[in-house]
């Protein structure tokens, strides 16, 4: 770690990565930054402790949007020749037109064996094992992200309660909301975007009820709660405030591009939710009707057992008891009193 770099240039530097979308180095430079504050200072600082989470969270997703690749996309016509085959992939991996220094014509048999040898390697790793490969670096910033935000919001909480702090906390629970809600942890993401929410409304309510970061709050509570069938009623309410602020905004002459548009989706999506039979209802009701069919089975089956058992005739075990004899062979008459 280069301590002679100061803090200020350190920053500088992240933050125009950071704007050009090169995640991977905004990452190691907000890294470095931490570090090199620390060991300076002795402790973590909150503010730049969030920009590494939130340059880590960034880097996850554009890891994420690219292993995400259409399967199809990658399709290769059947009527394609070998020759065809070959030069797609080499414009795959061809840059720019000029070869490379020492990449002459009299490499070209090397190249062919390297090239040889790299497909037998990737034939051996089945897809499986290309899954995991892909798979693993994301999970792990995602993992990172949450974990290093989850400590930038324990300080935040820490600091106090004055508006400016207050807002950094409501950003900070904001992406570890998203980050739920990537990772499909989505009841931590109704508890984070629930707790944002709050926390915008305290801070924004009472000069602009309709300020962008409540609506927005309100939009990505509905997502969360979209997942739990037993929270449909409440995701309806969020997805309508969240369109009746927006409207607002509209009508108040403050709209931005595209806040019909995004007005009318909403509704859209309001529309379904409503027209959608609620799951959770659904669920019970399937419930009770196999419940009952199970009932019906059970006493038809009793019922069918009892008519149909077969009846044993016993009269021929039942012994028929002999009158008693006097020593004679005569019945013994009774006495009359």
């Amino acid at each position: 770690m280069a301590v002679s770099r100061g803090l200020e240039s350190l920053l500088q530097e992240a933050a125009k990565f950071y704007a050009a979308k090169d995640y991977e180095a905004s990452t190691d430079l907000y890294s470095e930054l931490n570090e090199l504050y620390y060991a300076l200072r002795d402790e973590n600082n909150a503010d730049y402790m969030y920009l590494y989470g939130k340059s880590l969270y960034q880097l996850a997703m554009s890891k994420s949007e690219v292993f995400a690749v259409d399967p199809t996309e990658g399709d290769v016509e059947e009527e394609d020749d070998d020759e065809g085959d070959a030069t797609a992939k080499k414009n795959l991996f061809q840059f720019n037109e000029t070869l490379a220094e020492g990449d002459g014509p009299g490499d070209e048999k090397e190249s062919k064996q390297e090239e040889e040898e790299e497909d037998g390697a990737n034939d051996d790793a089945g897809p499986n094992e290309e899954e995991e490969i892909n798979t693993a670096e994301p999970r792990d910033d995602f993992e990172s992200a949450w974990e290093i935000l989850e400590l930038t919001r324990a300080m935040f909480k820490s600091q106090g309660s004055n508006p400016e702090n207050v807002q950094k906390l409501s950003e900070t629970l904001d992406l570890l909301g998203e980050i739920s809600l990537e990772t499909a942890n989505f009841a931590q993401a109704v508890d984070d975007f629930r707790e944002c929410l709050q926390l915008r409304e305290n801070v924004y309510g009472a000069e602009d009820p309709t300020h962008r970061l409540i609506i927005e709050s309100h939009y990505k509570l509905s997502l969360a709660l979209e997942f739990d069938p037993t929270q449909t009623e409440s995701c309806k309410m969020h997805l309508k405030s969240a369109a009746e602020l927006l409207d607002k905004r509209i009508q108040d002459n403050r709209a931005e591009d595209g806040d019909e548009d995004l007005v009318k989706e909403l509704r859209l999506k309001l529309q379904d939710l409503d027209t959608t039979p609620d799951p959770l209802a659904m669920l019970k009701k399937e419930g009770l009707t196999q419940l009952k069919h199970a009932m019906a089975q059970t006493g038809a089956g009793s019922s069918s057992s009892a008519q149909t058992a077969p009846v044993n005739d016993l009269t021929a075990m039942v012994k028929k008891r002999k009158p008693k004899c006097d020593p004679v062979g005569k019945e013994n008459p009774k006495k009359p009193k």
